[in-house]
């Protein structure tokens, strides 16, 4: 059955637990709290990996902050979008001089390539975590998808969140192939909701063409791992932009072969970790990847990860997963628990589309 990750602040001391509940949520967002909050910490969550995307069920009380800045979209390394239900509570949104209060029962779309906070205040929501390129791959991409919303009265929205719910209620007693199943259902459907309402970005002197632009040289390069010849010359030609365009775009990323490398050693690790590729050779996934030799592949995994490939899978397979639930003591639990929030993190920046 499809195994979820779970988080419940009640478990854990107060100061542990947000620490572990930040850390989750850190592959995405800043976060700001009231420095003396009225109640003490109390949030929860639930995700399950469903093919290509991340499905979460989740709640913080109180108020919160979720800042997406300049430098944590340059820096974590995600490139997806939100798809929110409001299930309760109070969620608001700022972005550039736009302000947009979302409604209970409605369903919301977040970019993150796009500078934005949200408010929320006691707000239980559903989740959908998904990669640029799973999106872009079924509607062709350049979409203005930041802010896009239907209302709990539209019947489109009232579909969309009857789905989200229904995922949520089914997801754990699926298996892994069921989960892809379903995952792939969902991004089908969610793709042919978008394109009947999103407006596509013209070609002109838009300033915000520029993290479209990097989108696309994000999406072209997950698309193209495997291909040897993946690098700045073959980005230019597709992008249709100069070297220098080029470079500041991945200036804040190290650079282009810095960033390809990177996404190939993390499409390897999410391969190791996968059942679905158990079966692979490590040969085979140094090839999928875009690694000409294992040797080269082996040395550049253990420089990023720390383990060797083989330790990696060896890891998986004997199921010592960081953030397993333990029941030995308070002390491991709350060592356990800490992996509960690195773990949620590192499965939303292994997402591929």
């Amino acid at each position: 059955m499809s195994t979820s990750i779970r988080f419940d602040s009640a478990d854990f001391p107060e100061n542990d637990a947000e620490e572990i509940w930040r850390e989750g949520i850190d592959a995405i967002f800043e976060i700001q709290r009231p420095k003396d909050p009225p109640a003490p910490f109390r949030a929860k969550m639930e995700s399950w990996h469903l093919g290509s995307m991340l499905l979460m069920s989740h709640v913080v009380r109180g108020d919160v902050e979720f800042q997406r800045t300049r430098r944590r979209i340059a820096t974590s390394g995600v490139d997806h979008y939100l798809v929110h239900c409001l299930l309760d509570g109070t969620l608001m949104s700022t972005f550039g001089r736009d302000i947009q209060q979302v409604s209970l029962g409605s369903v919301v779309v977040r970019d993150l390539v796009i500078e934005n906070v949200g408010f929320t205040r006691d707000a239980p929501m559903l989740t959908l975590t998904i990669p640029r390129q799973a999106i872009d791959r079924r509607t062709g991409g350049a979409l203005r998808m930041h802010g896009l919303s239907w209302e709990a009265a539209d019947p489109i929205g009232l579909l969309i969140a009857s789905h989200m719910r229904s995922l949520v209620s089914v997801a754990s007693s699926m298996d892994d192939e069921q989960a892809l199943v379903a995952g792939e259902a969902t991004l089908d459907f969610i793709a042919a909701c978008v394109l009947r309402r999103a407006e596509r970005w013209e070609q002109s002197g838009d300033p915000r063409l520029t993290p479209v632009i990097r989108a696309q040289a994000l999406s072209f390069i997950e698309g193209n791992l495997a291909d040897m010849s993946l690098g700045p010359a073959r980005l230019r030609d597709i992008l249709k932009v100069s070297r220098t365009a080029l470079y500041e775009l991945f200036e804040p990323m190290g650079g282009v072969a810095e960033y390809v490398r990177a996404r190939r050693l993390d499409e390897a690790m999410r391969r190791l970790e996968s059942p679905l590729h158990s079966r692979d050779l490590i040969g085979a996934i140094a090839c999928a990847v875009g690694f000409m030799s294992e040797s080269t592949f082996n040395r550049a995994f253990k420089g990023r990860f720390g383990c060797t490939p083989t330790e990696a899978r060896q890891r998986r397979a004997a199921g010592v997963l960081v953030g397993a639930t333990s029941t030995v003591d308070d002390g491991s639990r709350s060592h356990d628990a800490r992996g509960v929030g690195f773990r949620t993190a590192a499965t939303i920046r292994s997402l591929g589309g």
